[in-house]
């Protein structure tokens, strides 16, 4: 039992290594492609906004057939 107890023990601990070495990996990778920039979203939304509003305008223009 112990011995198994160990295994899972050191199993748990090499696993936790190798994600402390990806992610200190990744964040060297984008610090050379530039750095971290947030994903701003907003323009990209306040634009889709707008044309659903326009295209539903268009809709309630068009009469009724």
């Amino acid at each position: 039992m112990t011995r198994s107890r160990a295994l899972n023990r050191f199993h748990r601990y090499l696993a936790h290594r190798h994600l402390q070495t990806l992610r200190s990996r990744i964040t060297d990778a984008q610090a050379e492609w530039g750095g971290y920039q947030r994903l701003d979203v907003s323009k990209r939304l306040q634009r889709r906004a707008l044309q659903r509003d326009q295209w539903l305008d268009g809709l309630e223009q068009e009469p009724a057939l």
